[in-house]
């Protein structure tokens, strides 16, 4: 059950609806049927991204459970095989660095592609990546913040994973925002890292995450959805 990432055939882009565009950049939403597929996606757009010289910054909503390992990652290091074999949950490597996340549909995702102009700082691509991710939390009245390498956290607690590429002359950067969480089965598949933030001071995953619902809020998906639009249209206009 398991895809790595040289084994993603490229798949056709689906309709993207443009929700603004301007100058080189787009916000647009479009989405594959399977995570999957959109980790492919956000590889596609990267690409384009070289040959057309566009930025886009693309939303979409996880799927059935699946497993995404970091490109250094090793499955059966990261997972339990044995406990995702009998519940059926697959895994798929990305190609951008970081550490192992759980998709399901209540998982909001984004990725931003643009050109490589080369010498951008990596830290500094995610804490200004980051912005629009906490200005859209805070739409939603959460206080959060860039905590660690590349986490956004709402007091010591991770919402939100980021991990980025360079590959193709091109960025990629892309990210999850835990909306709803089955906490059980992360547990029951995801092992406790090999390596952690500072932060996370050796913490189990309950202990560690959070999601927006655990944080009372309780704003649509719809709702969640058009304040990150909101906060990445105005990110883009700066």
């Amino acid at each position: 059950m398991s895809e790595a990432s040289t084994d993603r055939p490229k798949i056709e882009l689906p309709h993207r609806q443009i929700i603004c565009s301007y100058d080189d950049v787009s916000v647009i939403r479009c989405a594959a049927t399977t995570v999957k597929q959109n980790l492919a996606m956000d590889e596609q757009f990267a690409q384009l991204a070289s040959q057309t010289g566009e930025r886009t910054v693309r939303f979409w909503w996880g799927g059935s459970p699946t497993l995404v390992l970091g490109c250094a990652d090793k499955p059966e290091v990261a997972l339990d095989l044995e406990e995702c074999g009998r519940r059926g949950i697959g895994w798929v490597k990305r190609i951008t660095g970081g550490g192992t996340v759980l998709q399901s549909s209540g998982i909001f995702n984004y990725s931003y592609t643009a050109p490589d102009p080369g010498g951008l700082d990596i830290k500094k691509t995610f804490e200004t990546g980051a912005r629009f991710v906490i200005d859209g939390l805070a739409k939603l009245g959460l206080d959060a913040h860039y905590c660690g390498i590349s986490d956004i956290a709402v007091g010591d607690r991770k919402i939100s994973g980021n991990a980025q590429a360079r590959k193709w002359r091109s960025i990629l950067l892309h990210g999850s925002v835990l909306v709803e969480m089955d906490f059980d089965l992360l547990t029951a598949v995801l092992r406790h890292p090999c390596r952690e933030p500072d932060y996370r001071r050796s913490r189990c995953h309950c202990d560690f995450l959070t999601t927006m619902r655990n944080l009372s809020v309780t704003a649509s998906l719809e709702a969640i959805e058009a304040a990150f639009v909101e906060s990445a249209t105005a990110f883009l206009q700066r």
